[in-house]
């Protein structure tokens, strides 16, 4: 029984590993913005195939593919700041750049549906057989890799956050743009580079998630949707919570396929999120502006 409970742990804390990296994305956005991007599933969508064809493409090599998925994802976030938020801004209408990133999602989906077909790819890396085993316990160096790289990215995202200029500067425009603008600092300037990070992420993210995923245009949507629900389970817009959530949801998912049925993952991941919002509205860490991002 131990070593079910500890399998389990472990293959909980790699699921939670793959949602805390999509969706650390979206609370960037929100604690910035306090806006959604809907094209951030098809960013990690695309993220996925990038490093596919990548990898494939060298003979094997995957960390070229992870390196190269998580460079697109920044670009594309800088062209969707660039053509889609930044002009619908300052409209007046916050619920402008929400709908235009759902007509986004919609046309990148159907690019890749008509670019890549909609047969399902299988994404095997060099390191997708190797099997670690210590006495029943086993795991793939595959999913070492989700958890190494994911701790490696949250890490590397708190030291920028709190030890950098940039980093400073993108906390205080959370905070209150319009002072932080009197400051010195450029608020475009930081909501660009917000928008380069998250759908870095992004990128970095589908890259870990294709080889456990069957790739498809619409592979990042299944798994947008509970990422949506970690972020407020967590407390929309603070990054502590984030992590904290989305380990909790993968360790969930992970029991509840052993003890109950795979069947009821969904039901009660999202027990646990309209719990949440009935007992702690504003999720396990509230949202504190000063603290958020």
């Amino acid at each position: 029984m131990l070593t079910v409970v500890l399998q389990q742990g472990i293959n909980g804390i790699i699921v939670g590993s793959l949602y805390v990296l999509v969706a650390l994305g979206l609370t960037l956005i929100y604690g910035v913005l306090v806006q959604i991007n809907f094209a951030h599933a098809d960013i990690v969508t695309l993220g996925a195939f990038v490093a596919y064809f990548i990898t494939h493409w060298l003979s094997g090599n995957y960390f070229a593919g992870i390196a190269v998925a998580l460079l697109v994802g920044a670009a594309l976030g800088w062209l969707l700041n660039a053509a889609v938020f930044a002009p619908l801004r300052d409209r007046g209408n916050e619920l402008l750049p929400l709908i235009a990133t759902i007509g986004v999602s919609i046309m990148l989906q159907n690019a890749m549906l008509v670019l890549l077909g909609p047969i399902p790819y299988a994404f095997e890396t060099p390191y997708s057989n190797h099997v670690i085993r210590f006495g029943g316990i086993f795991f793939t160096v595959q999913s070492v890799l989700i958890v190494v790289v994911s701790t490696i990215a949250v890490g590397l995202l708190y030291l920028f956050m709190k030890f950098t200029l940039l980093g400073k500067a993108l906390r205080a425009v959370s905070q209150d743009r319009d002072t932080a603008g009197l400051m010195g600092i450029n608020p475009g300037q930081v909501v660009m580079l917000t928008f380069v990070i998250a759908s870095a992420l992004a990128g970095l993210a589908g890259a870990m998630l294709g080889p456990v995923l069957v790739l498809t245009p619409f592979a990042g949507t299944s798994v947008i949707v509970k990422a949506f629900a970690i972020v407020i389970i967590g407390g929309f817009g603070n990054v502590e919570g984030t992590i904290i959530a989305g380990l909790i949801v993968g360790l969930i998912e992970s029991f509840t396929t052993q003890f109950l049925d795979p069947g009821l993952i969904d039901i009660v991941v999202f027990a646990l999120l309209l719990l949440t919002l009935a007992v702690r509205p504003t999720g396990l860490i509230a949202e504190r502006r000063e603290e958020n991002v």
